[in-house]
């Protein structure tokens, strides 16, 4: 029998115009994903209405998946990107949730401050590791009374990018507001997944089925995203409870470390093989390709294993929202996706003494 796999991308400004998603259904996407951490479905309508104009031109029934926010952190409002840079000393304001930019001056800085969730207030303790936009920017908290902190790895940072305390478990409710608001939406956008960010436990994922269930959601399909410790050690309570697991590398690397990541990978994707559990891979799976039009060979060897692991879906993300090449990076995906599963069914030999090895 042959095996199906599902190629998403991801929806936003690269490639939201109609030609474009053309292109990226003809070179083997089947589905789409709608990040609404930074906005509503009502938001991107028009995006939407593209999406199901191409479907009905092409007669196709893509996937639309919407990614909600979930009990995930994230830094609040900027009125405009900040550059960090290594060594310097910027505030962290925890005064409200959405806070912009305020003046430092109790610290003696003029430089704007961080503004974060108030739930993390009390972890700041001196020495605490901060890691902003899927740990591509790292604090190291300083003074825990102000509270302020140490840039250990610049960059440039913008609003409402991810934020992660190692070490720290923070409770937060499994769906917020504007999920809930989104939730109500699924019908009239003809959404056919959510993806839950960061899992914890069953509970979770009973919640959001409840809520689906209340909304007469019930053929929507639930993604459960392995973003940390906690959901990796209660992989297998969670399996009954979702339709798919989603190895989401990006704030999975900040919890177990990037060391380990590998491994944990392995791990989750053989328990999904062994309970026939579909699982997807997914972050930076062609991230040179958000620049340039051609991928690393090791983002080619990533892509060819994920699916030789039995990955049953994978996706890209940044590539196609915001990048300069979504249907190049579409392509390989597709390519070397379909390589992979050609490989994976014919006879290969262990060229050293003749004995067959898979």
């Amino acid at each position: 029998m042959r095996r199906k796999l599902e190629l998403y991308g991801t929806l936003g400004p690269s490639d939201h115009d109609k030609g474009i998603l053309k292109e990226m259904f003809h070179y083997g996407m089947t589905g789409i994903r709608l990040n609404l951490s930074h906005r509503s479905l009502k938001d991107c309508s028009g995006w939407l209405e593209n999406l199901h104009e191409v479907s009905e031109e092409l007669h196709i029934v893509p996937d639309l998946l919407v990614d909600l926010q979930g009990p995930e952190l994230r830094i609040g409002s900027l009125d405009h990107p900040i550059e960090l840079e290594e060594g310097a000393r910027i505030v962290l304001d925890c005064s409200d949730d959405t806070a912009g930019e305020t003046p430092a001056v109790q610290a003696g800085l003029s430089s704007p401050a961080i503004p974060l969730p108030a739930c993390v207030k009390p972890f700041l303790e001196k020495g605490q590791e901060l890691l902003l936009d899927d740990g591509r920017i790292t604090l190291k908290v300083d003074d825990p009374l102000i509270p302020t902190a140490r840039v250990m790895t610049g960059g440039k940072l913008l609003s409402r990018k991810s934020l992660a305390l190692p070490g720290q478990t923070i409770d937060l409710p499994t769906l917020t507001s504007q999920d809930l608001e989104n939730l109500s939406q699924l019908g009239r956008y003809r959404v056919t997944g959510v993806m839950l960010p960061f899992v914890r436990s069953a509970d979770d994922l009973i919640s959001l089925r409840k809520t689906l269930l209340d909304m007469g959601s019930t053929h929507v399909r639930i993604f459960a995203k392995i973003e940390n410790e906690t959901g990796v050690r209660h992989l297998s309570g969670l399996l009954p409870h979702c339709d798919h697991i989603v190895i989401a590398r990006g704030d999975l690397a900040n919890s177990v470390s990037m060391v380990r990541l590998p491994g944990v990978q392995k791990d989750i994707a053989m328990m999904c093989r062994q309970t026939k559990t579909p699982f997807m891979v997914v972050t930076q799976l062609l991230a040179s390709m958000e620049s340039s039009p051609v991928p690393t060979r090791a983002e080619v060897s990533d892509i060819f294993n994920a699916v030789l692991d039995g990955a049953s879906s994978l996706m890209l993300t940044g590539e196609t929202a915001v990048g300069r090449y979504p249907v190049q990076a579409m392509k390989v995906l597709s390519d070397v996706s379909f390589e992979a599963l050609r490989y994976g069914v014919r006879p290969h030999y262990n060229f050293v003494n003749n004995i067959k090895f898979l």
